[in-house]
C-alpha cells in the first residue's frame, strides 16, 4: 500500500464487510433485547421479591453495568489489536458476549443477571474498535465514507429488531429468558466463521508499537479528530438521553388514563412468575379508594396517587398502574413504540447510507474538509426539527420526529470516516477505542441521568429543550473541524508511509 489504504478494495473485502455487518446487527439487536424484555425481568420472582426496593433503578443498572464494562475496556482492546491477529480478536469476542448473552438467560438471580451483562460489554468491548479499523484497511480512502455507513447503518436495523424480537419472544411460552437465548446459536456461528476470514494486510512495523499513553499524545494534537470526537460525544449525549425518555414524553403529554374498577382488577390480576400477586394486597387497597372514571394525564394521576400511596410504592408500582388504565382513546406504550422504532429504521438506515455516500462523493469532487460539513450542516438542520417536536401537537409531531432522527443519523458515516482517515493504521483500533471511551462516558452514560434529574425538577420539555443547545454544538464542532481534515488525513499518510519505509 502507498498510503494509508489500497488503492483498490482487498479482495475478500466484500465477505469481511458483511460479517461484519452481521456481527454489528447482532450487536445492537442484543442490546435491545434486554430493553424490550425489562418488564418481564420485573415480574421474574427469581430476580425480584414482590417487596424489594429500588426495582427500577436495579433495572437501570443492567444497562450501565454493559456500558461501563463496554467503554472502559474498549481502550485496552484497541490497543491490544496493534499487536495480534485482528479477525481472532474478534472471533473470540463474539463467541464470548454470544455465551453472556445466553448466561442472562440462565441468570438465577440479580446479581448474575448483572454480572453477565457485564461480561456482554466486555464481549463488545474487544470488537467494537476492531471492525471499523480492520474496513479501513480493506478499502481506499474515497470509499470508507460509504463503507462505514453499511456499517453502521447496524445501529437503527438492530435496535429496532432487537426491540420486536424480545418483546415478542418474551409474550411466548420461551419467556424473557427466550429471548436471550436465542441469539446465542447465530453469535456463536458468526464468531466461528471470523476465524476462517484472512486478515486484513496491515502495514509491516518490525518495531513494537507506540504505548496507549503515547497514542494519546499523539491524538491530542490531531485537531480533526479532537474535533470530531468533540462533536460526536455533544451528538452521543443527546441522542442517548432523548432515546432512554422520549417514549415516556410522548406518553405522558398523549395519554388518557383512567384508574377505573376495570384498571383495578387488571392490577389486582398481575401475578409474579411463581403465581405471587405482583402489587401486595395493602397497596390494592388504597388504589381501589382512589379507583374513578375521571380521566387524568400521566402525570396528573401519579401527583393524585402520590397523596395515597407511599414513595416506594409509586417508584414501584406505578409503570404497572400506566400500563393498565390507559384509556380506549389513548396512545399506548406499545403504539408509541412501534412508531418510534419504525421511524428509527427508516429515517435512520436512509441517513447513515445517504452521509456517508455524500461524504465520499464531495470528497472525490474536491471539496474541502466534505467530511465535517457533511456531518456539521447536516445536525444543524436538525436542530429547528428537534425543537418542533416539543410544541407542535400530535399526529404533525411524528413528521418532525423523523426528520430529526434522519438529521441526527446522518452525521454517522461521516463523523467515523474522519477517525479513519486522520489516524494511522497502527494506531487506529486505538483511536477509534478512544473515541468509544469519550463520547460514552460524557455521552450516553450520563445524559440519561442528567436529563432525568432535570425533567425531576422541572419538566421533560425543560429537559429535552436543555438538551436540544448541544445539538447546534456538535454540529458547529465538526463545521469548524473542516478547515483541519485534508490536512490531517495527508499527515497521517505520510506517517504511514514513513512508518513502512522504518520498517
Amino acid at each position: 500500500m502507498s498510503m494509508d489504504g489500497p488503492k483498490h478494495a482487498v479482495p475478500g473485502a466484500g465477505y469481511a464487510l458483511a460479517l461484519l455487518l452481521g456481527i454489528n446487527l447482532f450487536n445492537y439487536i442484543d442490546r435491545q433485547i434486554l430493553s424490550a424484555t425489562l418488564p418481564k425481568i420485573r415480574l421474574d420472582a427469581g430476580i425480584f421479591q414482590p417487596n424489594e426496593n429500588w426495582v427500577t433503578t436495579k433495572l437501570g443498572a443492567l444497562t450501565t453495568a454493559f456500558m461501563v464494562s463496554y467503554m472502559v475496556l474498549s481502550p485496552l482492546f484497541g490497543w491490544l489489536a496493534g499487536k495480534m491477529r485482528r479477525w481472532w480478536m474478534v472471533g473470540i469476542a463474539v463467541i464470548a458476549w454470544s455465551l453472556a448473552t445466553g448466561g442472562t438467560g440462565l441468570a438465577a438471580g440479580y446479581l448474575m443477571l448483572l454480572f453477565t451483562r457485564c461480561f456482554v460489554g466486555i464481549g463488545e468491548a474487544a470488537y467494537a474498535p476492531v471492525a471499523p479499523a480492520m474496513l479501513s484497511d480493506l478499502y481506499p480512502v474515497d470509499h470508507r465514507g460509504r463503507i462505514l455507513s453499511w456499517f453502521y447503518a447496524a445501529i437503527p436495523v438492530g435496535s429496532a429488531l432487537g426491540f420486536v424480537i424480545g418483546g415478542n419472544i418474551a409474550d411466548t411460552s420461551l419467556g424473557w429468558r427466550g429471548a436471550f437465548q436465542i441469539a446465542v446459536i447465530p453469535g456463536l456461528l458468526l464468531g466461528i466463521f471470523c476465524f476462517f476470514m484472512r486478515e486484513p494486510p496491515r502495514l509491516a512495523v518490525k518495531k513494537e508499537g507506540p504505548s496507549y499513553w503515547a497514542v494519546l499524545r499523539e491524538l491530542r494534537g490531531n485537531r480533526s479528530f479532537v474535533f470530531c470526537c468533540a462533536g460526536m460525544t455533544a451528538s452521543t449525549f443527546v441522542l442517548g438521553g432523548v432515546a432512554a425518555l422520549m417514549q415516556l414524553y410522548i406518553f405522558e403529554r398523549e395519554a388518557h388514563l383512567a384508574l377505573d374498577a376495570a384498571a383495578v382488577q387488571k392490577l389486582n390480576d398481575l401475578k409474579l412468575n411463581n403465581g405471587e400477586r405482583l402489587i401486595p394486597a395493602e397497596t390494592m387497597d388504597k388504589l381501589r379508594q382512589e379507583a374513578s372514571p375521571e380521566v387524568h394525564s400521566p402525570l396528573d394521576l401519579q401527583r393524585k396517587l402520590a397523596l395515597k400511596l407511599s414513595q416506594g410504592e409509586l417508584e414501584n408500582y406505578w409503570p404497572f398502574i400506566q400500563q393498565e388504565s390507559p384509556t380506549k382513546d389513548s396512545i399506548s406504550n406499545a403504539a408509541i413504540g412501534t412508531m418510534f422504532g419504525a421511524i428509527i429504521v427508516v429515517a435512520g438506515l436512509v441517513a447513515t447510507l445517504t452521509g456517508g455516500w455524500l461524504g465520499d462523493r464531495l470528497r472525490n469532487r474536491g471539496m474541502k474538509g466534505a467530511y465535517f460539513h457533511v456531518a456539521g450542516w447536516g445536525t444543524l438542520a436538525g436542530f429547528p426539527f428537534f425543537v418542533a417536536i416539543l410544541f407542535v401537537p400530535f399526529p404533525l409531531a411524528w413528521l418532525f420526529v423523523f426528520l430529526a432522527v434522519f438529521a441526527l443519523f446522518f452525521n454517522t458515516g461521516p463523523a467515523n470516516t474522519i477517525l479513519a482517515n486522520v489516524t494511522r493504521s497502527k494506531i487506529r483500533a486505538t483511536a477509534f477505542a478512544i473515541n468509544i471511551l469519550i463520547i460514552h462516558a460524557l455521552g450516553d452514560a450520563i445524559s440519561p441521568l442528567i436529563l432525568g434529574y432535570i425533567k425531576d425538577l422541572a419538566s421533560f420539555q425543560v429537559s429535552f429543550v436543555a438538551a436540544s443547545f448541544l445539538i447546534p454544538v456538535a454540529g458547529l464542532l465538526w463545521v469548524c473541524g473542516a478547515r483541519h481534515l485534508d490536512a490531517d488525513t495527508a499527515r497521517a499518510e505520510a506517517a504511514s508511509r514513513q512508518t513502512s519505509s522504518e520498517g
